[in-house]
């Protein structure tokens, strides 16, 4: 079954006071390079022929997820890959306003049978699809990990190379690891001086528990002083990548 060629046409482009954020040819380099080295990383992470999904989350709010997964469809899609993100955070979703598309139909109302796939996904000018949340259910939790969602998850799978899910902060609810079991696993985005090395334990205490593969962690907010040192992992203009699941202890000491 193949969804692309049903899908809704729209090419939309970003608001304006989001644009500097959009991964292009234009970025700057360590920008670029960065987003480069975790989409390299990830494509060997997860050597399997078929779609690959993947869950961008965080401990908690603030930290960037969003833009990460953008930014990571992007990368994929200049790849030449079929990329689909899906705004999975049904409560407060920002994807829609970020690239400037509709906020629904989306997904809640694909899962309740409200719309069909095709009116819910938007083709962007990068080269990936969209498709929104959709309106606010009453009962998150309940619809991602419904069986109408797996069932989606398998039909998606067979029309594109990488599914992008974009899901609420692990530590506050626990939609993320219920989508843990449609996927291919999870890459948790982490703020400095917002995450603290407790959120980031507890955050992968709990994908763990619920048999999520953790690929790794994407730093962002980097101070400048760190962003020269490419061997730390540290990337320029706030975003790195460093892969592994290793997370000192200590307290509620942010992370640095």
């Amino acid at each position: 079954m193949s969804l692309v060629g049903q899908s809704k046409k729209k090419t939309k482009s970003s608001k304006k006071n989001f644009a500097g954020h959009l991964l292009t040819e234009n970025s700057p380099f360590a920008v670029q390079e960065a987003y480069k080295s975790l989409r390299t990383n990830l494509i060997f992470s997860i050597p399997d022929n078929k779609c690959k999904s993947i869950v961008v989350t965080s401990s908690l709010q603030h930290e960037a997820k969003s833009t990460t997964a953008i930014n990571l469809a992007i990368a994929f899609a200049q790849n030449q890959s079929k990329v689909l993100l899906i705004d999975c955070d049904l409560r407060l979703p920002t994807i829609a306003s970020k690239l400037a598309i509709p906020e629904k139909p989306g997904l809640s109302n694909v899962l309740v049978g409200l719309r069909s796939v095709g009116e819910t996904i938007y083709h962007m000018t990068n080269g990936f699809d969209v498709m929104p949340a959709g309106d606010v259910p009453p009962n998150p939790t309940e619809l991602l990990g419904s069986q109408q969602m797996h069932r989606l998850m398998e039909a998606l799978n067979e029309a594109y190379d990488y599914i992008i899910l974009d899901t609420p902060p692990v530590c506050t609810v626990a939609d993320a690891t219920i989508l843990a079991k449609f996927t291919s696993g999870a890459i948790l985005v982490v703020r400095q001086n917002i995450a603290t090395q407790e959120s980031v334990n507890e955050a992968v205490q709990k994908l763990e528990f619920a048999g999520s593969r953790i690929f790794g962690f994407v730093f962002s907010g980097v101070e400048d002083s760190k962003q020269k040192n490419y061997k730390k992992g540290y990337y320029g203009y706030g975003y790195g990548a460093a892969y592994g699941k290793s997370v000192q202890k200590a307290g509620n000491s942010k992370v640095r």
